[in-house]
C-alpha cells in the first residue's frame, strides 16, 4: 500500500468497514479473489468513491 494512504472517510451511507478492511487485507496478502469485490452498503461506512478508487489502484 502507498505510504501516503491515509484511510477513508465515513460516509452517511458507505460500504460496510469491516467487509471492506478485511478484502484489503486479504488484497495485500494476495489471497484477494479475482473479481471485483462487493460491499454491503451500511450507515457509517467508508466513503464509496474513495474505496473504490483504492481497490481499483491496488488491483492494477
Amino acid at each position: 500500500m502507498a505510504e501516503d494512504f491515509r484511510g477513508f472517510d465515513i460516509a452517511r451511507r458507505g460500504y460496510d468497514r469491516d467487509q471492506v478492511d478485511a478484502y484489503l487485507s486479504r488484497l495485500a496478502a494476495g489471497t484477494a479473489p479475482g473479481t471485483p469485490p462487493v460491499f454491503d452498503i451500511v450507515r457509517r461506512g467508508y466513503d464509496r468513491d474513495q474505496v473504490e478508487a483504492r481497490v481499483a489502484d491496488l488491483r492494477s
